[in-house]
């Protein structure tokens, strides 16, 4: 009896190497980047509702900083976890699919909060998952305190960066977050580029 093997047609994707994974994390903090500056002006000097119908175009700009904002996270979270090669554990694993959960919520959230031109609450679920990217970001940046991707004084710092100058931005904190994404890049370029 003659035993057959089928094999599909479709193509095998290659996985992608460290280059397009920091291709991904570059980009994804240019965005980043450019949200948080918009986010830093929007909360500085500009007049916002704190809740309700918008009333002024910065009411628009302010929540729609989130969309891209959200992608961005989720890319940087991605990026750095792939560049690890499993060095940041189960911890970085879990932190970026609970920080994914959260920043698609945010980000379902927003849009249909720009759609109706009003902010919409949907019970806790804006501060619930603010919180999630906090515990999210914190957990992938224990898990990757062993990798040395990236300094870990940046590591410690990444996590409350992140929630107090984006979806919990206050003052000048947005800015502060801008260039602290700048400098995080740099360095993981520096140290995936030195493993090579």
């Amino acid at each position: 009896m003659a035993s057959t093997t089928s094999t599909s047609s479709m193509p095998r994707l290659a996985p992608l190497g460290d280059a397009s994974w920091l291709r991904l994390l570059q980009g994804s903090i240019g965005l980043g980047v450019a949200s948080v500056v918009v986010l830093g002006y929007l909360v500085l000097f500009t007049t916002t509702v704190d809740q309700g119908d918008f009333h002024h175009a910065a009411d628009y700009w302010l929540t729609a900083t989130g969309l891209p904002l959200a992608v961005a996270g989720i890319g940087i979270a991605f990026g750095v976890h792939r560049l690890q090669h499993g060095a940041d554990g189960r911890l970085g694993t879990v932190g970026v699919w609970v920080n994914t959960v959260a920043l698609v919520e945010l980000f379902v959230q927003l849009a249909a909060s720009v759609a109706v031109g009003a902010e919409l609450r949907w019970g806790p679920m804006y501060i619930l998952s603010t919180a999630l990217t906090f515990v999210g970001t914190a957990l992938l940046a224990a898990g990757s305190w062993r990798s040395r991707l990236a300094p870990r004084w940046m590591l410690g710092v990444w996590p409350v960066l992140w929630v107090l100058g984006s979806f919990a931005g206050t003052g000048p904190v947005p800015f502060a977050l801008a260039v602290f994404l700048v400098a995080f890049g740099a360095a993981v370029r520096r140290s995936v580029r030195s493993r090579s």
